[in-house]
């Protein structure tokens, strides 16, 4: 579909999807996350369907929006691994290809995500999304990166070369305690280099001068002064993309002792809360809901409350998963059936809990509205649906989805001619009218003017949506009941004609 497109502006700069809207260049203000979490929901949805490959795309497509989101990078590489393995690649596809590339940094940087996110092994590849994400200023990504990189590059032939990059690279992130490490294992390669020397000894005292984050030596953090065999241990097992029980357990604990050392570090609730579900046990999700409660009350951050959303969510569609799994296998079950019903109508009004409360910590923020508007329709709230839905429309990269919707919530309620009006408004908003959407959107309209035709007896409404339904056929003769709606339809101009 379109809106999930992209397209490089002809002057080279802000890269933009198809609505024509720029996405953020080079980095380190933030971006948009509500925006990304857009692409986020929906490419959790694709990775769940096993559709790998688009979820990958989804993931970076989201990244380009919030290029510091941490929880859609880790989560593109889960999605980039399971691709990979699933179609034996060691490439993005060209499909995957042509969504990213460009001179800014952003888009260099996801570039180099997606190839090395197919390759996570090679150490060129991840030394290259390291340097991207030092050109794009993004600290917590790149710290995260090059947690990755090193390791790698210490277990190929060591490369002075390839140290030196890295620590320019962990120079312009800041981060000091890896630019360090970097600079040993690169004197360990060339002991003679006095210039290296010297420049390993000042960034050692840059690392001890630094306050907060991941490098406070003083308050003993947690990304401190590695020099132990066990710390090394730690940080090898934490670049790993895929660990071990005992492993999971090692970072988990130590990310938990970095917290308790400074429980008022945000970075630091954060990567406790993130380890705890990268873990996943189930009293892990409950631990991590707690501790982003209590940051959320504490910090007063919506980010947290958000991502304790998340996790509400997350578990309540697994649920709700296991219902419909259940419904399925006995499809003569009745108790089964309203029992996964009931639950699904629970899980949209929990849904429409988490929304209600990001539309009003983000009030101009439309994407919110929208995906609320759409739960409310699901529920047949159609007044509701309709009053954000007329909001969402306002916003470029949703318009043609919500007018869409707002066409159908105007027809469920007898509104024939301002369903009509409004499909009418959706359809030439889109660039393309023979996707998925655009499909969707005739298919509304035809039927939007099958109702106001029987309603007010007009042939020649009758007939142009006869003439919409036939299209709809000649591109895709199984679509939905195309054919019994064109017969119908024909039958119906016939009517109206000799009325």
């Amino acid at each position: 579909m379109a809106i999930f497109g992209r397209k490089k502006s002809e002057e080279g700069g802000a890269a933009e999807d198809q609505s024509g809207e720029s996405t953020p260049n080079g980095a380190g203000g933030g971006g948009d996350p509500a925006k990304a979490a857009r692409f986020f929901n929906h490419a959790r949805t694709v990775h769940e369907a096993s559709n790998y490959e688009y979820a990958a795309t989804l993931w970076l497509q989201g990244l380009r929006m919030d290029p510091q989101s941490m929880s859609g990078l880790e989560s593109f590489f889960q999605s980039a691994q399971a691709y990979a393995t699933a179609e034996k690649r060691d490439k993005p596809s060209k499909e995957q290809a042509k969504n990213f590339g460009g001179r800014e940094p952003v888009e260099r940087y996801l570039e180099a995500l997606l190839f090395w996110g197919v390759k996570p092994a090679d150490a060129s590849l991840a030394l290259k999304a390291l340097e991207a994400a030092a050109k794009a200023d993004l600290q917590e990504p790149g710290y995260w990166i090059g947690e990755r990189a090193l390791p790698m590059a210490m277990r190929d032939k060591p490369k002075k070369e390839t140290f030196l990059k890295m620590m320019e690279a962990f120079k312009k992130l800041q981060a000091f305690d890896l630019a360090v490490r970097s600079g040993e294992f690169a004197l360990q390669v060339d002991p003679s280099d006095a210039n290296l020397q010297a420049e390993v000894r000042n960034l050692a005292a840059q690392m001890t001068m630094s306050r907060g984050g991941y490098e406070n030596t003083q308050e003993g953090g947690f990304r401190a002064n590695i020099r132990d065999a066990k710390q090394q241990r730690l940080l090898e097992e934490e670049s790993r993309l895929t660990k071990t029980e005992d492993a999971a357990d090692r970072v988990v604990n130590a990310a938990k002792a970095d917290y308790e050392s400074r429980p008022s570090d945000r970075n630091a609730v954060a990567r406790y809360a993130r380890t705890l579900q990268e873990r996943g046990r189930p009293e892990d999700e409950k631990a991590a809901y707690e501790l982003l409660m209590k940051a959320w009350n504490e910090f007063k951050e919506f980010r947290f409350r958000q991502t304790a959303g998340d996790i509400r969510v997350r578990v309540a569609r697994r649920r709700l998963s296991a219902l419909r799994e259940a419904a399925e296998k006995n499809p003569d079950d009745a108790a089964a059936l309203e029992k996964f019903n009931s639950a699904k109508e629970a899980f949209i009004r929990l849904e429409m809990q988490e929304l209600a409360l990001r539309v009003e910590n983000n009030p101009t923020d439309l994407t919110f509205k929208y995906e609320l508007g759409v739960r409310h329709f699901q529920l047949g709230e159609s007044e509701q649906a309709i009053a954000l839905f007329q909001e969402a429309q306002n916003d470029p990269k949703s318009r043609g989805r919500a007018l869409n919707y707002l066409g159908q919530s105007f027809l469920k309620m007898g509104w024939s001619d301002e369903a009509v009006d409004t499909l009418r408004r959706a359809l030439d908003s889109l660039e393309v009218s023979n996707d998925e959407l655009g499909l969707d959107v005739r298919y509304w309209l035809m039927q939007a003017m099958e109702a106001k035709a029987r309603a007010h007896g007009e042939a020649a409404v009758a007939e142009e949506a006869y003439k919409v339904a036939s299209g709809i056929a000649m591109q895709q003769i199984n679509y939905r009941d195309i054919r019994a709606r064109r017969d119908a339809l024909q039958s119906l101009v016939r009517e109206l004609k000799s009325a």
